[in-house]
């Protein structure tokens, strides 16, 4: 695996190729808590070295299956932990508060849930409607009080990113969505990391599962999963996008690549991108994370480049 600074954290915060998190039952549908832990369990057998979770995945939930299992673990051993603040579902709405009192609030719920004293990553989930000077000076006076580790924002634009940056406060990584099927962070908000020396996370690198590889054209999602209210899932979209994995599938095999692999090496490829977070909800799914962080050659990325633009002409 990769490992890649996470931008300029005096305490060195290093993300290792791929992580993951659990499931919590948000946007996905149910998911049983002991599938949840022994998908964590498994992944870290594997080598996998952090985690990241948020308030809202499952309401909190998330964070507490990760607690249970990191409560019987060495300190020494137990992953980096990454989480969020500031984005909760209330009354059945998504509501996003970046107030001091918010930022204060989540960070001791986190760590409670967490069973942790320090989190390692603390990100800002969504932009917020407070004053952006306000929440990085609370994320900074929880560096200083030793409760946070580094300090990252998610579902930043280079513009946000600037502004958060022109406060003079700390800032070490971004977190955005970034994969093949959907690029366009690479083109924006990399270059910006890359500029200021601030890491970037991508997340949904296999865009929900699309790029599983295990997909038929027949695919169907469980009520509360929201997949499958969206074009990207059903129909002609998800029809063309299933013959460009097919079409990876031939590639990846000439060199005894997945699709998975395939996808994950091309994020790692980019300049930048100091590690990708991918959802496991099963023992087989974590174990399987170990192995995704795999090099490829500029002739396997060039070939992938021109598999997707086939596939977007079409679209």
């Amino acid at each position: 695996m990769i490992k890649r600074p996470l931008g300029t954290s005096d305490m060195n915060i290093t993300a290792i190729g791929v992580g993951a998190f659990a499931i919590g039952g948000w946007m996905w549908g149910g998911q049983d808590d002991a599938a949840s832990e022994a998908a964590i369990r498994a992944a870290l057998d594997a080598g996998v070295n952090w985690i990241d979770s948020a308030p809202i995945y499952g309401e909190g939930k998330a964070s507490a299956v990760i607690g249970r299992v990191l409560k019987g673990m060495p300190a020494a051993s137990r992953p980096l932990v990454f989480t969020k603040f500031g984005h909760h579902l209330v009354d059945g709405q998504r509501l996003t508060d970046g107030s001091a009192a918010q930022v204060q609030r989540d960070c001791e719920e986190e760590l409670q849930r967490l069973g942790v004293e320090r989190i390692d990553l603390f990100q800002l989930h969504w932009p917020a409607p407070q004053p952006v000077e306000e929440t990085a000076a609370a994320c900074a006076a929880l560096l200083k009080a030793g409760k946070i580790r580094a300090i990252g924002v998610s579902n930043f634009s280079a513009e946000q990113l600037a502004a958060w940056q022109a406060t003079g406060l700390p800032l070490h990584s971004v977190q955005n969505g970034f994969s093949l099927v959907k690029p366009e962070t690479g083109t924006a908000v990399l270059p910006w990391c890359v500029d200021h020396t601030v890491g970037f996370l991508a997340y949904s690198p296999l865009f929900r599962g699309l790029l599983s590889g295990t997909w038929t054209a027949d695919k169907t999602f469980p009520a509360g999963d929201h997949r499958g209210e969206r074009d990207d899932f059903r129909g002609p979209r998800l029809a063309r996008w299933l013959q460009a994995v097919e079409e990876m599938r031939v590639l990846g095999a000439e060199d005894d690549l997945t699709v998975p692999q395939m996808a994950i090496g091309w994020l790692l490829c980019h300049e930048g991108v100091s590690g990708v977070i991918v959802g496991a909800r099963t023992a087989a799914q974590g174990a399987a994370l170990g192995d995704l962080a795999m090099p490829l050659k500029q002739i396997q990325v060039d070939a992938i480049d021109a598999i997707v633009a086939r596939c977007r002409a079409e679209l």
